[in-house]
């Protein structure tokens, strides 16, 4: 499967709510705001710990005055890490990572404000680079030049 397609289950995993709309073949920023449906978090200051539907570890970090703050790491149901994304005010800010299953890295880039900015870097089954994705300050993917033909 291509990583493009699995990119917004990923980002899911850790965000809590869906990504934005975007056209084919692009990566955004997730959509960082609260959802109605979206559960309120249990924990207003300190540690969050969230548990899947069998009582497993889902993801867990730090909240400071009811929005995630600082490194938040969530994990695949066999409990291995599946990405760890930084918040600063509930809003991702610095480095995000992301893992498959058997532990490779899948991507990892960096948020400002909420969006993807600058260099994203995205890995096959093994972990080799297998292609690079850049994007301006305001988070907009910056087009590749044409190959010459």
């Amino acid at each position: 499967m291509r990583p493009l397609l699995l990119l917004p289950l990923l980002l899911l995993a850790c965000q809590g709510t869906a990504p934005q709309n975007t056209a084919p073949g692009t990566l955004s920023a997730p959509d960082t705001t609260v959802a109605a449906t979206a559960p309120q978090p249990a924990v207003t200051d300190g540690h969050e710990r969230v548990l899947d539907a069998e009582g497993r570890l889902s993801m867990e970090g730090d909240m400071k005055a009811g929005l995630r703050e600082g490194v938040w790491t969530s994990y695949f149901p066999n409990g291995k890490v599946r990405s760890r994304n930084e918040y600063r005010q509930g809003q991702l800010q610095g480095v995000s990572t992301v893992f498959r299953e058997n532990g490779a890295l899948y991507y990892t880039g960096q948020h400002r404000g909420g969006k993807q900015v600058g260099e994203w870097r995205f890995y096959d089954e093994q972990g080799n680079l297998q292609r690079t994705a850049m994007y301006d300050t305001a988070g907009v993917p910056v087009a590749e030049p044409a190959p010459d033909r």
